[in-house]
C-alpha cells in the first residue's frame, strides 16, 4: 500500500471546546492571559484534536517525530504518517481543523511532486501566527525517493501516551537521512539518533547498509554505538553524497514536467502593492508585513514604484522628500518616461515578481504605476494624462492592492512635503482611483499602525485562504470532512 507523510508545527488560535465524534477534547476554560500561556493552551487542545482525528478516521498512522510530551504539550513539529486515501483527504482534514479553531488555511506549496507543505494561519490579539504543516505520499526529498511510508507504518507501535509512533529502526532512518539531507546534526539530534539505535542495533544496521556501503554504514553504526557523530559531522558532503547514490527510482520525467508546469501556472507567492498620498504610513505598514509574513515565505521582496528590470538611477532608490522640488519633463521627455515605465513593469514582471512568486517569494511594492495617475509630477512627467491612464490598463496587476486613506488633515499633519491644496487634491483622486481599481481595498489609515496592519494582514490573510481553497477544491470536500470530524 503507497503511504503519505503529513508533520504538523501547532501553534495557533483555538475555541473554547474543540469536539471530535462529538466528545469534547478540553474542558472549557477561559485561556491565559499570558502569550506563552495562550500559546501552550491552543498548542494543547489543537494536538488532542489532531491525535483523535487521526485514531478515529485514518486506517493506519503513525507520529513521527516530536512526539515527546503530547498531546498535552507541543515541544517541536509533529510528523504524522498515513494512508494514501487518507492522505488525498489531509487538505480537507486540516482546513476543517483550522475552521474548528477560527484559524485559516493560508496555502498549500507543493515543495516535491507528492509533497505538500501547509501554512495555517491565525490572528489571535492582534499578533500574526502561522502554522506549518508538511505532508507527502512517501519521504522524497531533492526528487529522490528515500522511505515508503508503509515501511514505517508497518513497523508502528503504541505509545503510552495513547497514539501510534514507528518501530525504533525506522524512525532511526528516517530520521537520520533528514539530519543529512539538511546538512544539520546538532548535538541534540546526535543524542536522539544513538538513543534510537541502541534500541534495536541489529534492524538499523540492515537500514544503514541499504544506504551505505559496508565499510561507511559500519562507521555509522560506530557512532551511533559510542554517541560520538564527529566523524559523520566532519565528512558530512562525503557520507550525503553516497547517500544520494543509494537513493530509490524516483519519478518520470513526464511527471516531474507536470509538477513544474503546475508550480508555474500556481505561483506560491504573491504581490502587493500599497498606494496613497504621502503621509498615510505605507512604508510603516510595509514593513509591519515584511516582518509579520516573513515565515509564511521563502523570503519578502521590497520594491519602490517598479520592478526596477531596466536600469534605474541610484537616487531612484533613495527616499523621495520633495516630490514636486523639480520642474517636469518636456512632452517629449515625459512620453519616452512613461514607455520606458511601461517596457520596465513588464520585463520586472517574467524576470522578478511572476518568477519570485513561483518560489514562494511575497513581492511588496511601496508605491505602484497607479500612483502616476494621480500624482504625474512625482515621475516629472509633463506629458498628456491619457497615456498614463491607458498604460495602466494594460500593465500587470497586482493580487492585492491597498489605499492607506486618511483625512486631509491627518495627511497634513503627519506631512507636509506638498501643498495643502494639492494633499486635498490626491486624497479625493485616490478615492476615485481605488473604484477603478478592480479589487482595491480601502484602509482607515487615521487609526494607529497596529489597527492598521491588522486590518491589512486580514485582507491578506482572507485573499490566499480563498486562493488556496479554490486551488485544493476545498469546498467540494467540506461536507465529507465535517462528517469525519463529528
Amino acid at each position: 500500500m503507497v503511504q503519505g507523510f503529513s508533520h504538523l508545527n501547532i501553534v495557533r488560535k483555538g475555541k473554547k471546546v474543540l469536539k471530535c465524534g462529538g466528545n469534547a477534547i478540553c474542558e472549557e476554560k477561559h485561556l491565559p492571559d499570558s502569550a506563552p500561556e495562550r500559546n501552550i493552551a491552543i498548542q494543547s487542545r489543537l494536538a488532542h484534536l489532531l491525535i483523535r482525528s487521526l485514531t478515529e478516521n485514518c486506517t493506519g498512522y503513525c507520529i513521527l517525530t516530536g512526539y515527546e510530551g503530547l498531546p498535552d504539550r507541543v515541544n517541536s513539529d509533529i510528523d504524522f504518517a498515513v494512508n494514501a486515501s487518507d492522505f488525498k483527504r489531509v487538505p480537507a482534514l486540516l482546513d476543517e481543523i483550522a475552521a474548528l479553531t477560527g484559524t485559516s488555511l493560508f496555502q498549500v506549496i507543493p515543495h516535491e511532486v507528492t509533497g505538500r507543505a501547509f501554512l495555517i494561519a491565525a490572528q489571535d490579539s492582534g499578533k500574526l501566527t502561522f502554522v506549518q504543516p508538511d505532508s507527502c505520499t512517501d519521504y522524497r526529498h531533492f526528487g529522490k525517493l528515500w522511505l515508503y511510508a508503509d515501511e514505517i507504518v508497518g513497523s508502528r507501535r503504541w505509545h503510552e501516551r495513547g497514539f501510534w509512533i514507528p518501530g525504533a529502526p525506522s524512525e532511526f532512518i528516517y530520521y537520520l537521512i533528514k539530519r543529512i539531507n539538511k546538512r544539520d546534526i546538532t548535538l541534540c539530534h546526535q543524542s536522539k539518533l544513538s538513543r534510537l539505535y541502541m534500541e534495536n542495533p541489529s534492524e538499523c544496521n540492515r537500514w544503514l547498509r541499504r544506504f551505505w556501503g559496508r565499510h561507511s554504514a559500519d562507521m555509522l553504526a560506530e557512532m551511533a554505538e559510542t554517541a560520538d557523530w564527529r566523524p559523520l559531522v566532519n565528512g558530512l558532503e562525503a557520507y550525503r553524497s553516497e547517500l544520494m547514490r543509494h537513493s530509490r527510482k524516483s519519478f518520470t520525467f513526464a511527471a516531474r514536467s507536470g509538477h513544474i508546469l503546475d508550480r508555474i501556472l500556481k505561483p506560491t507567492g504573491g504581490s502587493l502593492a500599497f498606494i496613497g498620498p504621502d503621509g498615510c504610513g505605507k512604508s510603516s505598514v510595509i514593513e509591519a508585513i515584511e516582518a509579520d509574513f516573513a515565515p509564511a515565505f521563502q523570503k519578502v521582496v521590497c520594491r519602490h514604484l517598479r520592478p526596477k528590470a531596466l536600469p534605474a538611477k541610484r537616487a531612484d532608490d533613495l527616499p523621495v522628500t520633495d516630490p514636486h522640488g523639480q520642474p517636469v519633463r518636456g512632452n517629449l521627455y515625459s512620453v519616452a518616461k512613461m514607455l520606458y515605465l511601461f517596457l520596465d513593469y513588464w520585463i520586472g514582471y517574467f524576470r522578478r515578481v511572476r518568477s519570485e512568486t513561483v518560489r514562494t517569494k511575497l513581492v511588496i511594492f511601496d508605491r505602484y504605476f497607479y500612483d502616476i495617475l494621480v500624482d504625474p509630477r512625482r515621475v516629472l512627467y509633463g506629458g498628456s494624462r491619457w497615456l498614463p491612464r491607458m498604460l495602466s490598463h494594460l500593465i500587470p496587476h497586482p493580487e492585492l492592492v491597498f489605499l492607506l486613506n486618511a483625512p486631509v488633515d491627518v495627511l497634513w499633519s503627519r506631512k507636509q512635503e506638498v501643498q495643502y491644496d494639492e494633499v486635498v487634491r490626491q486624497q479625493h483622486e485616490y478615492l476615485e482611483l481605488a473604484r477603478r481599481i478592480p479589487g482595491a481595498i480601502v484602509i482607515d489609515a487615521s487609526r494607529s499602525l497596529p489597527e492598521v496592519t491588522f486590518q491589512v494582514e486580514k485582507a491578506i490573510i482572507d485573499h490566499f485562504s480563498r486562493r488556496t481553497r479554490h486551488r485544493m477544491k476545498l469546498d467540494s470536500q467540506a461536507g465529507i470532512m465535517k462528517g469525519m470530524l463529528k
